[in-house]
């Protein structure tokens, strides 16, 4: 597969974009800033307004950007940091910033304020980008619709030299609240890795319903959104078989908005299978539990399933014990590994890392179906 683009990513975010408020959602006190109902949802929409626009601007004029990105590690983060950074930027607008409603809606802030670091940017903010990259990120908000009172940032942006000055959107000036709840739902994230584009990028107002910092999470049917319409029909198809035994947990990765969903069998407590999603090679990860009964899923493996789970034999990555001959028991969970053999090969895998398969294909993603309902039967 050919290796992915600025305008596959912005695609893939956009559609990660939370596209809709459920109606009976309520926002924590502690974060209504003195609004109306009416007034924060129409902040929240706003926002989710800029950020479709914002993604079809990026990808769009993608030679633009795409000079600027570049690898480390191999992280999409690190080699689209356009994300990273414009959310930087939103982010301090909207944690530093007062919001004022009369006569219009704007932000007052200071101008030192936005090199202060916050627990959110402590591997991103705006000391370590440089002069031309902020001139640049601030001439594509103007292009956007932002406007700066106060400020003159055509030229030169030195924060440490500037005194209040006024954050103004020419389109709808209700993106002003939903930027503010935007910061304040980032600012309340409890997470290893509590990037941007998993939160502020994404419109997630959810983080705003309870005071109490929590993890982000995802619905898998709002998230499915993200896949083409095959894998996306498969996925819902398969939750909605899952999720009548069995709890799932659904969460954002940081990977630039990966999301992965785990599925628990409410009567055995045993994982059934995870569903990771992704911009590129999104999987399913079926248990082996159901082989102690039956083996008869084997048959129908394609060859590519197969090699697949060659390559997976005696490996796990969270368990360096698994190569030892005498290995018993994998220290995370999951009991004594799991051994089998299909056709004169022997195969072994730890119990809690199971076997990771590519969704690509209409012929695979049919047997791990099967293989996903003998999973769910398997101690019934």
């Amino acid at each position: 597969m050919s290796q992915l683009g600025l305008a596959d990513i912005c695609g893939h975010l956009k559609a990660a974009v939370i596209s809709h408020t459920p109606g009976d959602f309520i926002i924590a006190e502690a974060f209504r800033l003195g609004l109306s109902d009416d007034e924060l949802r129409a902040g929240i929409s706003a926002f989710r307004s800029f950020l479709y626009e914002l993604y079809d601007m990026l990808a769009n004029n993608k030679n633009r950007f795409d000079v600027k990105t570049r690898e480390k590690n191999g992280t999409l983060p690190a080699r689209f940091p356009i994300i990273e950074e414009m959310g930087a930027i939103l982010f301090q607008f909207g944690y530093h910033g007062r919001l004022e409603t009369e006569p219009k809606n704007e932000l007052i802030v200071y101008g030192e304020d936005m090199l202060h670091v916050s627990k959110m940017q402590k591997y991103k903010h705006l000391n370590k980008m440089s002069k031309q990259r902020k001139l640049e990120l601030f001439d594509l908000l103007s292009e956007l619709g932002f406007y700066f009172e106060d400020a003159d940032f055509s030229e030169n942006i030195d924060f440490s030299k500037t005194g209040t000055f006024y954050v103004q959107y020419e389109n709808d000036d209700s993106l002003l609240t939903g930027l503010k709840l935007m910061a304040l739902a980032q600012s309340n994230v409890k997470a290893k890795y509590d990037r941007y584009s998993t939160i502020l990028m994404r419109g997630d107002f959810y983080l705003l319903a309870n005071v109490k910092p929590k993890p982000p999470t995802v619905n898998i049917a709002e998230y499915a959104t993200t896949q083409p319409p095959d894998i996306r029909e498969w996925v819902i198809s398969l939750d909605e078989l899952l999720t009548r035994s069995c709890q799932v947990v659904g969460e954002v990765r940081y990977f630039l908005c990966d999301g992965t969903f785990s599925y628990t069998s409410r009567k055995t407590k045993n994982v059934v299978c995870k569903i990771d999603l992704k911009a590129k090679n999104s999987s399913a990860i079926p248990n082996v539990n159901h082989f102690e009964k039956s083996s008869d899923i084997l048959n129908q493996l394609t060859e590519f399933m197969l090699d697949t789970m060659r390559s997976k034999n005696r490996n796990c990555k969270n368990c360096s014990e698994l190569n030892n001959p005498n290995f018993v028991k994998c220290p995370y969970g999951g009991g004594e590994p799991h051994r089998f053999s299909h056709k004169g090969e022997d195969f072994e895998l730890c119990r809690h890392n199971g076997f990771e398969f590519l969704i690509n294909n209409e012929m695979e993603r049919d047997v791990l179906m099967k293989w996903i309902e003998l999973e769910l039967e398997w101690g019934s």
